[in-house]
Parts: C-alpha cells; structure tokens; sequence
C-alpha cells in the first residue's frame, strides 16, 4: 500500500511559557543555568513534594536549592567522566528535537497569524450558545446510508426514506462538552442551518452519526470581567485554528510527492509484534519505558523491541525510494515513538492505524531535517531543553534512579541531603543566584501533571528532583543578571 504522507496537526496549544524567551536567568551553576521560566515550570508543570508545595518563602527556597542540587549531581556526573546510555541518549535527543519541532509550529504558524476582529467576535458569539440537536447512531454494516443523505433534508425526512426502525435522540450541547470534531467544527466554527440534516460523521471504528440542530439559545457576557474572558478565549481559538492551517500549509510543501510503500506480509508480521508493546495498559508501558531509561532489571510482561530483532534485516517499507529494515524502523522509533491518532485502538484496526502512526513519524523527521537546516537547534530555548533533560538524566543516575513518585510525600534520605550539602560547598564558588529575581516570583499551589497531547514525549518538564528539603541558601554569591 502506498500512503501519500499529508500533515496533520495532532497536538494542542503548544505556545505557552514553554516556548517563550528563556533567556532570563535566575541562576548559574559552573556552565550550567536556571532561568525564571524553568523554575516556574519545573515546580508547577509537576507536582512538588509536600514539603515545598506551597508559595510560602521557605518552599522556594527548598524547591530552588532542589534545582540547583541537580545540577551539582549532573556536574559531578560529568566530573567522573560517567557515560549516558544509548537509552538515556535517544530520550535527550528525542526531547531535543521535539522542542525543535515546536518552535518551527511557532515561526511558521503562531508568529505567520493575523487576528481578524470580526471573525474573533462570531467565535465569542458562538463560544455561548446552547445547542438543542436530535441524532441517531447507526452501525456501519449499512454502508448504503452513506450515499443517501441528498442536500438540505430533514433528519425525519431522511428516515422515512431508508424504511428503517431507527431511534431517534435528543442532546443538549455546550462548548464544555467532549463531541467529535466533525460536530464541534460544524456548531463553534462553521455556519448553522435549523432542520438541516448533518451526517454522515464516524463515530468510532463501527458507529456513525446523523444529526440535526433543532434550536439554540445564547448566553450574555453582561460584566467586563466575562467579556474581557470571552474574548481572550475566542483570540486564543482563533489564532490556534489559524496558526494550524499556515504550518499545514507549510509543512505540505516540505512533505509534497512523498510516499510510504509498506512491504506485504513483512509490515502485517512486523504489526503483530509491535501491537504487543502499544495494546497494553499505560502504566505498564511506562514502567517498562523507566525501566529502559535507567537500566533497571525489574522484569514486567511487556515485550521489548528486543523481542522484535529477529525481523532486524526484513525491508519493512521503502519511503523516498530508501529501504527501510526493521533495524532502522526501530531505532526512528527509539528516538521518536510512535504517536497513534486514535487514542483507543481496537486490535482489529491496529494494522491500519500503524501505517499512519509510521506515516506521521516520518513527516515529523522531515520537520526536523528542515529544522537543522534553518539552525533552529542553536535556539537558545532549544539548548535549554537539551542541557535540561540531560542533568535530569545526569543526576538522577548518580541518586539511582529517579524515584520522582508523583505522590511522594516523603522529604529525601539524611544520606543524601548531606551529600547535597557538600557539593553545594564544594561547587559554591561556582554557583550565582539573582534573588531579587527569585524573590518576585509567585507560584502555583495547585498541583498539576502538564503534558503535550500527541506528542511522542508527553511530559512538559521532567518530574521534581527530590534531593534536598534544605531552605538555606548559604553558599554561592548574590549577582543581578542582566540576560
């Protein structure tokens, strides 16, 4: 089968704090640095331990010299010429070049958009409607539905016409509610029509849907505080749709006249294999994913690649008239795992769902390749990313691992806070913190678990480090940086 590789966007909002300047540095530890973003977001895009989760002067303390204490670890790492995993070295590159990829959405898409007021204001317009519709929902067996919805009939219409028994429901819907694109597009975007038939729209891999809008009524933002929301929001939804659509646009003439041959019989064996890895629970998953990453023994029931390697030489597919062996499917995926479009993936339709999770994986390499081209690597946000994931990884070989549990309540072992303190004296003339910087800064007290969605890592930042519970900051030197 030949699939032409088109690009679809399959993420959320991506341009946040975390792809804003960087540049605004809270500390320095030898060649190493802190900025203000990245302690906002370490200490708010994870959950933080009891002992430092609060806004209070003493947290931030805990959670800066947290900060500071993985560098040092990552320092000593370096300092005893320790060596990263091929493992540890994919997920760093992996996240590297995912930070890449975000910031060409952003120079191609975010920064390309132009607010159209008018088209913002019918967005808030249409954000506060409350839709009546009536539906029905039909197996997919009767394939001849498909083709009898003629224009601008009405759902009772279309019914007496397929001589069926179907029953017919009634929903009410709001913008809070989870429907499916097709029917979003149509009542928040599009343009509506009352006793119009809307259909048909795939409402899973067996089911389709047919419906019809038999009213609305609309909410008033009556206090500037509602109206000022309003409107943020719909400039949000605005500049998303649009930035989507340009880099669409962009990234089709990046990907035009590619193609996929998926090789018969090699792909279909290779499916099998690999459904094994992906049809699991996620915490399985994960753990054997933590497991990799830092060398652990621990056996679970979840087959590894390694299981696949019998296949290494097969020619799995050939993309831009290149080969591609099992071998070298794997180690892409090693580096960029595979993102499926369907969250809920029936074994029946893994084979096919495969093919454009492989396809996706390869339009994000041309993304990337392009990304090297225009040297957004040497982005300082980009480097950031890099070094970022890299001491995380650093530190947390020489604790033994992460040990990050999300709902850790315990502060670390004496052991280990009193290594801590020795290396904050050993490294102190090295270490500078601009505290009037860190005394202006607020965070959150609500704990949160940010991730990207669909995106090959899903984590926004890695997990706290738990390494000091250690509210002094009696090492180092006091500075005012300028950056």
């Amino acid at each position: 089968m030949v699939f032409i590789l088109t690009f679809v966007i399959c993420c959320n909002k991506l341009v946040d704090r975390s792809t804003q300047s960087s540049n605004n540095v809270l500390a320095r530890v030898g060649d190493k640095i802190i900025t203000v973003n990245d302690y906002i977001k370490r200490c708010e895009y994870v959950p933080r331990p009891r002992y430092c989760n609060s806004n209070n002067y003493i947290h931030k303390k805990i959670a800066l010299n947290s900060l500071i204490a993985e560098k040092l670890l990552a320092l000593e790492f370096e300092k005893l010429n320790y060596l990263t995993t091929e493992n540890q070295k994919h997920l760093i590159l992996g996240q590297k070049e995912q930070a890449m990829r975000q910031l060409m959405l952003k120079r191609f898409g975010y920064d390309l958009v132009k607010i159209d007021t008018n088209k913002v204001k019918n967005l808030a317009k249409l954000r506060n409607r409350k839709y009546e519709l009536i539906f029905f929902v039909i197996n997919k067996k009767h394939e001849q539905l498909l083709e009898k919805n003629p224009n601008n009939t009405t759902l009772n219409k279309f019914i007496k016409e397929l001589n069926g028994d179907i029953e017919i429901n009634s929903k009410t819907i709001t913008k809070d509610d989870t429907i499916l694109k097709e029917v979003e597009e149509i009542l928040f975007f599009g343009n509506q029509n009352l006793n119009i038939l809307y259909g048909p729209f795939n409402a899973d891999s067996e089911n389709i849907l047919f419906f019809e809008i038999k009213g609305w009524s609309s909410g008033v933002d009556i206090t500037e505080k509602q109206k000022k929301e309003s409107w943020e929001t719909a400039k949000d939804m605005f500049t998303e749709r649009a930035a989507k659509q340009v880099y669409s646009n962009y990234v089709s003439k990046i990907m035009k006249g590619k193609t996929i041959n998926y090789s018969p019989g090699v792909f279909e064996r290779f499916s099998n294999k690999i459904a094994k890895i992906y049809l699991i629970e996620k915490d399985k998953k994960e753990a054997a994913i933590e497991n990799r990453i830092w060398e652990r023994k621990e056996k679970t029931n979840l087959i590894s690649f390694d299981d696949i390697r019998a296949m290494n030489n097969n020619i799995v597919l050939t993309h831009d008239k290149k080969k591609y062996t099992v071998a070298d499917l794997l180690g892409l995926i090693q580096i960029h795992p595979l993102v499926f479009r369907n969250k809920t993936v029936k074994p029946s339709m893994f084979l096919n769902e495969l093919k454009y999770a492989v396809a996706d994986l390869f339009r994000d390499i041309h993304i990337t390749e392009k990304a090297y081209a225009l040297n957004i690597n040497r982005d300082t946000d980009v480097i950031n990313t890099e070094k970022k994931w890299g001491d995380y990884i650093k530190s947390g070989v020489l604790k033994g691992g992460p040990g990050f549990g999300l709902s850790s309540k315990k502060p670390p072992a004496k052991a280990l806070t009193a290594k801590i303190d020795s290396l904050q004296n050993y490294y102190s003339s090295i270490i500078t913190i601009d505290t009037d910087k860190f005394e202006k800064i607020s965070l959150s007290t609500i704990d949160m678990s940010v991730i990207y969605s669909n995106q090959p890592y899903a984590r926004l930042e890695p997990d706290f480090p738990i390494l000091t519970d250690d509210h002094i900051l009696d090492y180092g030197k006091k500075v005012v940086f300028n950056e």
